[in-house]
């Protein structure tokens, strides 16, 4: 149990930090591909510390410790995703250079 108390709380530090780093980048997210990027992933890292400290909390209640393996997931298939997206974007900001 201390050790799911530890998580949470580095969890919760890092969301302070990734919210802060996210709030200071949104003025730059409409700019180009690798500020695009590096807010979409800040975003992420936002989203998966939210779902560790819920996790955390659903386990300490609940005790089903499964909510771990279906957060993992949960997240990595988030990560998936928006890496497909910067990449979609990548793609077009790459054909637009080439055309301009």
């Amino acid at each position: 149990m201390a050790a799911r108390g530890i998580m949470m709380a580095v969890a919760a530090i890092s969301l302070l930090v990734n919210a802060t780093v996210l709030y200071l980048l949104g003025k730059y997210r409409d700019r180009e591909v690798q500020l695009r990027a590096t807010w979409i992933f800040t975003r992420v890292d936002v989203i998966a510390n939210v779902a560790v400290i819920l996790s955390g909390l659903t386990i300490l209640l609940t005790g089903f410790r499964f909510v771990d393996l279906i957060v993992g997931g949960a997240i990595g298939s988030h990560v998936v995703t928006e890496a497909w997206e910067i990449l979609r974007e990548a793609k077009v900001a790459r054909s637009l250079a080439k055309t301009a």
